[in-house]
């Protein structure tokens, strides 16, 4: 592991992309795109303070997932990719959850993309559950957005509004 860490949920946390992550990206990617998504995220985080997390699991390594800046696109782009190993524990769903809360509160972002292949069921209905909708379907992918709409301040107790 490296770095501290900038993200937690009840079972991952994230850390910013480094170098020692390239198994888990050659894992995740395959051996071709592997070191050039590495590459892109540490650039991005350079420059910017935004790109995907490598997260943990039980101090394991187990997905790279989160935000790109959405360049072409309004809002923030979500990506999400865990090991299979991992699937069908609701990892993912935990994830995107608490992934839009944290770019809300501290991004200050409330609108989000994200591309899925057309047969990545199980994605496709994580991004359904968040609230996601199908914009469009290009090239074997759907676009997906989410427009959150942001919370009213609590009123302090005891008064009516």
């Amino acid at each position: 592991m490296s770095g501290p860490i900038l993200f937690r949920t009840a079972r991952l946390s994230g850390r910013a992309p480094y170098p020692g992550a390239a198994a888990l990206y050659g894992a995740l990617f395959g051996p071709d795109r592997g070191p050039a998504r590495l590459s892109a995220d540490l650039q991005d985080w350079t420059r910017h303070q935004v790109a995907p997390w490598v997260l943990f699991h039980a101090d394991h390594p187990v997905g790279v997932a989160g935000f790109r800046i959405g360049f072409g696109e309004t809002g923030l782009e979500l990506s999400f990719h865990f090991l299979p190993d991992v699937a069908g524990q609701g990892l993912a769903s935990e994830f995107v959850q608490a992934a839009l809360d944290t770019a809300v509160a501290d991004l200050r972002e409330d609108r989000f993309f994200a591309f899925v292949s057309a047969e990545n069921a199980a994605s496709i209905r994580v991004l359904d559950k968040a609230g996601f909708v199908r914009e469009r379907e290009a090239k074997g992918k759907h676009l997906m957005r989410l427009k959150l709409t942001p919370r009213p301040p609590a009123s302090p107790k005891g008064q009516d509004g």
